[in-house]
């Protein structure tokens, strides 16, 4: 994966070109927080949807077998990698980028 750095450096750049083009358009510190947390609470209902497609019935029956919720997370976390080939971190980032994306290319 040697191209995933420079997907990252991407993604941080259009994210800071998001923030800032946000402050050239004279919106507060709060109304940028306000957009970030939106941001947030998109890229968590996507996760959710892509572990909810991703992961089989067998997935989720075994991920609640596991009797400690941070076992639980990491398994569910695990199968999501294995099933969707990235990770949930990756997902947010991805989601992440492309609202920002379109933002900037508006």
């Amino acid at each position: 994966m040697s191209d995933q750095p420079s997907t990252i450096n991407n993604q941080q750049s259009t994210f800071a070109e998001w923030l800032k083009r946000l402050k050239d358009e004279g919106k507060t510190d709060e109304q940028i927080g306000q957009l970030l947390a939106g941001v947030a609470k998109l890229s968590a209902l996507d996760v959710y949807a892509a572990l909810m497609t991703s992961l089989t019935e067998e997935d989720m029956k075994e991920v609640e077998a596991v009797g400690d919720d941070e076992q639980a997370k990491k398994r569910m976390e695990e199968l999501f990698k294995f099933r969707s080939g990235m990770t949930v971190d990756e997902m947010v980032k991805k989601v992440q980028e492309g609202f920002a994306r379109s933002y900037v290319t508006v």
